[in-house]
């Protein structure tokens, strides 16, 4: 399957009830474009059509989707929708050392991001494809600066499941990044790596580059104690930890240009790469942000790169990075056959047809959430989205 291509992302009805469960989540972006299908005509949202013959799921059948006027939910025909080229989000996630350090009583750095980057995906479902890379991979004490490589190849994420993960893409994006922290900070060499396989994905890729400190590990380096790593952060006893005999050597060395290179390239493939630098990355706010500016996916202000303060606060930090490439819009397998008979419900709370803040038909068979809708679609807080026709659509007043 062309896994940044439309997906469908619902499950089997019967007799024609198609039904689309999704789970949903990021963080709030704008929902701007053009082209309008005829504005349907106002109606109450009563009187919708009976089932044909009492064969619609129940209330209580969790499986399937909700009969004629069940909660609220008007109509009888709940439509099969497609996702309109789901983005890949690719998470590039610093597994060196220094992410074995304390962030709370319980777990380490890296136990964080990974945390966050699981709920993200889990929060996103079938809106996004995911991949990760961890670096160094494979490193070792008498080996602490290799490459970084993937560990999980990008993947549909999970339709709607009620929060269970089982034998999901969530699940196996868990198992697949549990690793042990050790050894340095290989970003550029992870990198260049990894370009060749993020050129070839399909569709929009964005990179999620997140590190606690600053790129290293490249043993062709020169530098004077002001770009070692070691002197930066107070930890050298000598003038130049960094010195070809020093107690770093060269490998300590801020590799600034090679990272900023890698990351260039990566953009210049129209791979954005999105940079957070998470606490311990302090010292190196300056070549973050090269990174950030690199990977032309920057902040508008300084800092460019997302920098986080705290971790609790990385899980919406994320949510804002992915719903900028997250989509709005749904394809609809099934069409409706009558113009002003279709409704939208968010968790089975009717959005009002209104271009502004509702939504709207992008195409004769392409529903777009706008403005407070798709907002609230992308910041997590939508669980399931149904698109249901039968009753007159409601309009916003």
């Amino acid at each position: 399957m062309n896994t940044a291509a439309k997906r469908r992302a619902s499950v089997g009805g019967v007799l024609g009830c198609l039904g689309v469960a999704l789970a949903l989540g990021a963080a709030p972006s704008a929902c701007e474009d053009e082209g309008e299908r005829r504005p349907p005509r106002s109606g109450g949202g009563q009187g919708a059509q009976e089932p044909d013959d009492g064969l619609f799921p129940g209330p209580e059948d969790e499986s399937g989707p909700p009969p004629a006027d069940a909660d609220g939910l008007c109509g009888n025909r709940i439509h099969e929708v497609e996702i309109t080229d789901a983005p890949n989000i690719y998470f590039v996630l610093d597994a060196s050392g220094s992410m074995l350090s304390p962030a709370s009583s319980s777990a380490t750095r890296y136990d964080r991001v990974r945390d966050a980057a699981v709920d993200l995906v889990r929060n996103l479902g079938p809106l996004i494809n995911v991949g990760a890379a961890v670096f160094p991979l494979d490193a070792t004490v008498d080996a602490p600066c290799r490459p970084g490589g993937e560990v999980f190849p990008v993947t549909p994420g999970d339709p709607f499941a009620g929060g269970e993960e089982g034998r999901t893409t969530t699940a196996r994006f868990r198992a697949a990044t549990r690793v042990e922290p050790i050894g340095g900070t290989p970003t550029a060499a992870t990198l260049t790596a990894l370009t060749p396989t993020l050129a070839a994905l399909p569709g929009k890729t964005i990179v999620v580059l997140a590190t606690d400190g600053g790129p290293n590990c490249n043993s062709a380096a020169g530098c004077d104690a002001e770009e070692c790593i070691a002197n930066i952060e107070q930890q050298c006893p000598e003038e130049n930890c960094c010195a070809p005999r020093g107690l770093s050597g060269p490998e300590g060395c801020l590799d600034r240009d090679d990272t900023v290179a890698a990351i260039a390239r990566l953009a210049a493939r129209g791979i954005e790469v999105y940079v957070v630098g998470i606490p311990g990355s302090e010292f190196y706010g300056d070549v973050l942000d090269q990174m950030a500016l690199a990977g032309g996916a920057a902040q508008f202000v300084s800092p460019f790169y997302f920098k986080v303060d705290d971790l609790d606060t990385l899980g919406s930090v994320l949510a804002k990075i992915a719903g900028i490439v997250v989509s709005c819009e749904f394809d609809l397998v099934d069409p409706p056959p009558e113009d002003g008979q279709t409704n939208v419900y968010l968790d089975r709370e009717l959005v009002p047809y209104d271009p502004e803040n509702g939504w709207r038909w992008r195409a004769p068979a392409i529903v777009e959430l706008r403005g407070d809708a798709c907002q609230r679609l992308k910041s997590g807080r939508v669980g399931q989205v149904q698109i249901v026709s039968g009753c007159p659509t409601e309009v916003a007043r």
